[in-house]
């Protein structure tokens, strides 16, 4: 299968970061591509300035750089900050001094020592990086709640690879190139995570090159979705630009995974009903171990009709100013459709927003966060669980149960 292809890494002061031995080494590695595109190496003998821009008008060459030079230097960058650096360090400890940095590295030349060392394994931590940033997901539920956590197979790579067929030809259908289509697996936190990679709509810049020449540069962008798949909860949450995309990959997986496009079918997974049921009850988390307090911050309300009324409000604190001022937090009429939460964690003295929007929206600061926020939320009644039939009861190698009950 082909992949997108980058012409350019269009940040050359990026590798103006790293020392001259690591840039050696790295360009280095690419010499005979680098050749094939008959672009040379800078010359060593030359002094500091000089060497630096040779290598942005290498990083800028107007016939393009081998696709796996950019992709590498693309993932450097990626890496080149204190999240990266923490994984990077983490990796130390699980593979062994594969990762020993030098005492006076850099975050960005420790994110290139460790492409040196082993660029398969710098890629994995990559990928596992860029998934975790990814924060703002629609849910989507199974029509029965059922832990499949003990059933549930891996996804097989035939399955993979009509998964990969079905999308490839929804995109082709709509105007986003020919064999575009990558996926890959990760399994995190006991969650299956498919990065999804595809063409985009096809896109022409204008480039200035040296002397002042205007040029047209064609190309097709890549884009990175995400869908995840919880055999805990048989749900799935999709992080894509459009109701198209999200739609093909939620019937996709259902399709191939579970024999049914609709499958995942239920949007109604989130409800807002406990704060106004509840009150300042329903930000309980003192069965949440790993969540300190939550403070409701805003929350939005409509009404219908054709004027369609709305309001939102913001508060420090929505439930203590309302008791202050001696005045109902939420107002009885009007629908809620937004609520804006300050999570504290741990003992962090600063909060996280999580928002939430039903149906099936849950916007979160961070990925590792999900697991406490969901069980925040089943706790105290903002999750809708469909239950197959009353109680608990077993179906072949699937056993239904009820929403979490508190300790």
């Amino acid at each position: 299968m082909s992949t997108l292809k980058f012409k350019r890494f269009t940040k050359p002061h990026f590798l103006k970061l790293f020392g001259r031995d690591y840039l050696g080494h790295f360009l280095n590695r690419f010499s005979a591509e680098l050749a094939a595109k008959q672009i040379a190496l800078p010359a060593a003998s030359l002094d500091d300035d000089a060497y630096y821009e040779a290598v942005a008008r290498l990083a800028m060459a107007l016939d393009g750089l081998p696709e796996a030079l950019v992709e590498a230097v693309h993932a450097i960058e990626g890496m080149a900050n204190d999240e990266g650096e923490e994984r990077l360090e983490r990796a130390i400890g699980e593979h062994g001094p594969a990762f020993q940095f030098r005492d006076d590295a850099t975050t960005a030349e420790k994110a290139m020592q460790a492409w040196l060392t082993d660029p398969e394994l710098f890629l994995q931590i990559f990928g596992e990086l860029c998934l975790s940033r990814l924060a703002s997901f629609d849910y989507y539920a199974s029509k029965l709640a059922a832990d499949l956590s003990a059933s549930f197979p891996p996804p097989s790579a035939a399955a993979i690879e009509l998964m990969t067929a079905d999308m490839e030809a929804a995109f082709r259908a709509k105007n986003r190139g020919q064999r575009t289509c990558h996926i890959e697996v990760h399994l995190m936190d006991g969650e299956y995570w498919f990065l999804i990679r595809h063409g985009d709509t096809y896109t022409r810049v204008t480039t200035l090159a040296n002397g002042g020449h205007m040029s047209v540069l064609h190309f097709r962008p890549a884009k990175d979705d995400v869908l995840v798949y919880s055999p805990q909860r048989d749900d799935i949450r999709i992080h894509a630009g459009t109701k198209w995309e999200k739609d093909l990959y939620r019937e996709t997986i259902g399709h191939r995974l579970f024999g049914d496009p609709n499958y995942f079918s239920e949007r109604k997974n989130y409800t807002l009903d406990p704060l106004r049921e509840d009150g300042r009850e329903a930000l309980d988390v003192s069965d949440v171990q790993g969540i300190s307090k939550i403070v409701l911050r805003e929350f939005e309300l409509t009404w219908p009709g054709a004027f369609k009324d709305g309001v939102v409000r913001k508060s420090e604190d929505v439930f203590t100013s309302a008791e202050e001022r001696k005045t109902l937090a939420i107002p009885e009429s009007g629908q809620l459709v937004r609520a804006v939460f300050a999570v504290y964690f741990g003992d962090n003295p600063k909060p996280r927003k999580v928002v939430l929007r039903p149906p099936n929206l849950l916007k979160l600061g961070r990925h590792c966060d999900a697991a406490l926020v969901q069980r925040w939320l089943l706790l105290n009644g903002f999750r809708s669980v469909s239950l197959a039939g009353d109680g608990q009861r077993t179906d072949g190698n699937i056993t239904y149960v009820q929403p979490l009950a508190k300790s």
